[in-house]
């Protein structure tokens, strides 16, 4: 292990990143100078070829003589800010887990043990703070709402109609990329992340884990999925499951009923229970742990004690353990869309939302919940982003059917 703590990140020695479109990075937050080609797994010969090259070499060299590299500059940034763990230290983290990627960790000789993959954006939903870069459901409304919705920079927001038919080339999961590109590095795979789109509905996930079985270490390897809850894990899949040491999936309920329907369209309420009480289920057969990572946007953040609740009766109903201070579940608020925001709430809906979220089940919970409030407080963008909030909204309700004024009458005022 290399002992530069202020500025050692592990990723750089073991980590790699395949995001929408291609693109490989160190890791998801990296950022990528401008002046520098893109490297690509549709255009280049291999993974490994990417790792070894001169930029994750330039990358290695920086943190090692305790240069805070450039690209890295989010996290920097973060540490700076005291706000929380930034990704490097998180990943740094002396935990079970990450313990085991450390120990197999060699400053001289680098290599892949931590696959990150979300190359696809094959996606059966579109929920409301998404867009057409992470879903291919998305395309049908972008027309409706273009000017809002991020592209990650890739797209301008203004763009005139026939860019649509630019990102969706751009972002097409048909025939992506050669899963043999990725054959060289998979021996050593230990952690491989999977997300989207929607990872169960993904066909090149499961060429992957086809391979790894094949190799015969699929047994050393641990299995990490963000799921929407709306897709069953076919028999095939469960399978291959089977192989591995073990499978951790962080779902995304993000309300209960009519709340998940509306901020996640179009989800049906009833197959994310189905879904979640058959993973639970599985808990108790195989080596699988399962959680939950709600979004928190302005239209759900009312409803985060009804996820609490109904997660726990979920747990102590079907899951290996019951509900208690170590439940996974973790919160985590949407920072883009800007006009989606805890911030953009009136002082007003903050109040109630202060009001609501005041008795947690467990320390942790309420710990949770008080930081929402905080970040509600944090910042007052209400006036900066009304018009883009009402315009976006009452333009997608119209489109969909919907109506937000049913969904959250607490906050019906908002769209007046």
């Amino acid at each position: 292990m290399i002992k530069t703590k202020d500025t050692f990140c592990s990723i750089a020695w073991n980590h790699q990143f395949i995001g929408p479109d291609g693109n490989i990075k160190p890791c998801c937050r990296y950022s990528m100078p401008p002046t520098l080609r893109k490297p690509n797994i549709k255009t280049e010969k291999s993974l490994q070829d990417v790792f070894m090259g001169d930029l994750q070499n330039r990358i290695r060299d920086d943190l090692s003589k305790g240069i805070k590299h450039g690209g890295c500059r989010k996290c920097w940034q973060e540490e700076s800010a005291g706000k929380g763990l930034s990704i490097r230290q998180n990943y740094n983290r002396d935990v079970p887990l990450l313990k085991e990627l450390h120990e197999d960790l060699d400053e001289k000789n680098p290599k892949i043990t931590w696959l990150e993959l979300s190359f696809s954006n094959r996606c059966n939903l579109r929920c409301r703070m998404c867009g057409p870069v992470y879903s291919t459901n998305w395309y049908k409304d972008w027309k409706v709402v273009k000017k809002y919705v991020p592209t990650a920079g890739n797209i301008p927001m203004n763009s005139p109609d026939e860019d649509i038919d630019r990102v969706i080339a751009r972002y097409n999961t048909e025939g992506l990329t050669d899963m043999s590109k990725l054959d060289s590095v998979l021996p050593n795979i230990r952690h491989l992340k999977m997300t989207g789109g929607e990872p169960f509905i993904i066909p090149e996930y499961k060429q992957i884990l086809q391979k790894i079985v094949k190799l015969g270490t699929a047994g050393n390897v641990y299995l990490n999925y963000s799921t929407n809850a709306t897709v069953k894990p076919d028999q095939e899949l469960l399978e291959l499951w089977s192989h591995f040491k073990e499978i951790q999936i962080a779902t995304s309920i993000d309300g209960v009923g009519p709340v998940i329907e509306y901020q996640r369209f179009p989800t049906k309420w009833t197959v994310v229970e189905q879904v979640i009480k058959q993973l639970m289920m599985l808990s108790k057969e195989m080596p699988l742990t399962i959680g939950t990572r709600p979004t928190i946007t302005l239209m759900n953040v009312l409803d985060v004690p009804n996820i609490t609740n109904w997660w726990a009766d979920m747990m102590n109903k079907y899951y290996k353990n019951n509900f208690d201070e170590n439940a996974w579940l973790n919160h985590t608020h949407a920072l883009v869309p800007h006009h989606l925001n805890l911030t953009v709430l009136p002082m007003w809906a903050k109040d109630i939302v202060q009001e609501r979220l005041l008795n947690a089940p467990t320390k942790k919970q309420q710990a949770s919940w008080d930081y929402l409030v905080k970040v509600c407080y944090s910042a007052d963008n209400w006036e900066n982003q009304k018009d883009k909030f009402k315009d976006f909204t009452t333009k997608l309700d119209s489109a969909r059917g919907e109506s937000f004024a049913d969904v959250i009458p607490e906050f019906k005022e908002l769209l007046k």
